[in-house]
């Protein structure tokens, strides 16, 4: 992986700018840079892109189960 301090300024505030929600429910994380491949969700997918009836692949929590989180 490379460190956000090699990047460009621009992608630097790209990847500043991608946030992590976190199931209230088992506390999976989702991570826009991320996405989540496995449910077809491409990395860089804004947590608002998500479709509303995707749910956690952890436990099955819905959506709106999700609150965004600062790591």
């Amino acid at each position: 992986m490379v460190k956000a301090s090699a990047l460009h300024p621009q992608q630097q505030l790209r990847i500043k700018a991608m946030k992590t929600w976190m199931c209230n429910i088992c506390g999976w994380i989702y991570e826009e840079e991320k996405g989540c491949p496995e449910d077809n969700i491409a990395p860089g997918t804004k947590w608002e892109d998500v479709p509303v009836n995707w749910t956690c692949p952890e436990c099955g929590a819905r959506k709106e189960d999700f609150e965004m989180i600062e790591i």
